[in-house]
């Protein structure tokens, strides 16, 4: 399908009133993430490590990287609300996640502005000894299963 024909299709299922209110919020969304990443709401060493979740109800929630991040952005999210909503927008409230990036088994997750990389966590020889010792005891179980596929993945 042609990019023109795309267009097209969506011009017309935009019309419809079934899908009104999701290209209005698309709309929305697009305008937030453009006045986000143009201008210095959120401050730029920052901004790389965020994202722009959904606005519900007035609500405007930004998905952090990592806890510091969103430790971050919670301790400045009045000064951000004051300037979204000093550009206009109608956000009353912000609310900040921290992502979490363990939904995929890759060690790499993309998101079109930044890629997260994962870090295999590295188990002591002791700490492989005290499992294995720990699994010697534990009656079979969906726990004694996991530790001895950690062991295993660990290998």
């Amino acid at each position: 399908m042609t990019s023109q024909n795309i267009k097209k299709y969506l011009r017309t299922l935009g019309r419809n009133p079934e899908y009104t209110d999701l290209f209005n919020q698309v709309t929305q969304l697009n305008k937030m993430q453009q006045m986000l990443t143009t201008s210095t709401v959120i401050p730029i060493h920052l901004n790389k490590h965020c994202q722009l979740g959904q606005i519900t109800r007035g609500r405007l929630t930004l998905l952090a990287e990592n806890a510091s991040v969103a430790a971050k952005l919670k301790h400045i999210s009045p000064s951000i609300l004051q300037k979204i909503q000093n550009l206009g927008w109608e956000i009353t409230a912000i609310k900040i996640l921290v992502q979490k990036p363990g939904h995929t088994s890759s060690t790499a997750i993309s998101h079109p502005a930044k890629t997260f990389h994962l870090k295999k966590t590295k188990i002591s020889n002791a700490g492989i000894e005290c499992l294995n010792r720990l699994t010697l005891t534990l009656p079979d179980s969906e726990l004694k299963n996991s530790i001895q596929r950690l062991l295993k993945n660990h290998a």
